[in-house]
């Protein structure tokens, strides 16, 4: 990621070459969450032993604030940016939970309670928007963002991060004072994530998001 900001920075402080307009803006999105989760336990832990959990878990309309610096290119009129979402967002609205009482074993009759949920933060995109027609483009970017796991009475897994694609369409408009705004429609598809706790446990997810975004910026 940091090699992809480093080539679109010259390709901006080269622009002298070029006719184009660098611009800066902030965003707001609603997006929709939702994650596939499996749990793993290994049969070396005397207390859970081998098994497997499954869940799915959504999060609806999440406002997401972001901020973005880009570069408007007479080449075909592309645009390429990056955007970065400050802070964080959790998965779940809900943390997430299930009681266990097992039969047998050092623990039979004890009821535990299993808690988990997680969030995303630092999440940054590198992206084009490609336009067609009268004031719609295609947007396409690849980002990457941690996982940051939150658990209680289970195995502790630690953080992640994970990788993916971005794309969407959208409508922008300007004024000649050089004040600009975006509307559109995006889908994050990000690679499976997966954790392995101490214990050999494993955790992995498979998050995807889609919502509307707002954008307004101001070019130089």
């Amino acid at each position: 990621m940091k090699k992809l900001i480093a080539i679109i920075a010259s390709f901006m402080l080269s622009s002298s070459a070029f006719a184009g307009s660098f611009g800066v803006g902030v965003s707001g999105s609603i997006f929709n969450i939702e994650a596939d989760v499996k749990e793993v336990t290994s049969s070396a832990d005397e207390l859970s032993g081998s098994d497997t959990h499954t869940g799915t878990t959504k999060h609806n309309m999440v406002p997401v604030p972001a901020v973005y610096a880009e570069y408007n290119s007479d080449i075909f009129g592309i645009t390429l940016g990056v955007e970065h979402i400050p802070g964080s967002a959790d998965i779940s609205k809900n943390m997430q939970k299930r009681t266990e009482t097992p039969s047998s074993g050092q623990d039979s009759g004890s009821s535990t309670d299993y808690k988990a949920n997680a969030s995303i933060e630092n999440v940054t995109t590198v992206y084009a928007e490609i336009p067609f027609g009268e004031n719609l483009y295609i947007r396409g970017g690849y980002i990457e963002l941690d996982v940051i796991t939150d658990e209680s009475g289970v195995q502790s897994y630690g953080d992640g991060s994970t990788e993916g694609i971005n794309y969407g369409i959208g409508w922008k408009s300007g004024t000649d004072a050089g004040l600009n705004y975006k509307f559109s429609y995006e889908v994050i598809d990000l690679d499976t994530v997966s954790i392995t706790g101490s214990s050999n446990h494993t955790v992995s997810g498979d998050i995807d998001t889609a919502g509307l975004k707002l954008s307004v910026g101001y070019n130089f």
